[in-house]
């Protein structure tokens, strides 16, 4: 049992970092920075954008088309 709640406990505290410290860092980066200007200057929602709307989607798509 103990083993167990350690285990948890390792999982709580591995999500805690990432949540609580690396993504905010990450965040602050130019890349995201940048990223973020260019969605509010053109007007999108990232939270309403799919998967066919990402840049390396096309690759993705093009190869699958490719590939029939």
């Amino acid at each position: 049992m103990k083993r167990r709640k350690a285990a948890f406990l390792a999982v709580i505290l591995a999500v805690t970092a990432i949540w609580g410290v690396l993504l905010p860092r990450l965040a602050t980066t130019e890349t995201v920075r940048r990223r973020t200007q260019w969605l509010e200057h053109h007007r999108i929602d990232p939270a309403a954008m799919y998967y066919t709307e990402l840049p390396m989607m096309d690759r993705i798509l093009a190869k699958e088309r490719a590939s029939r």
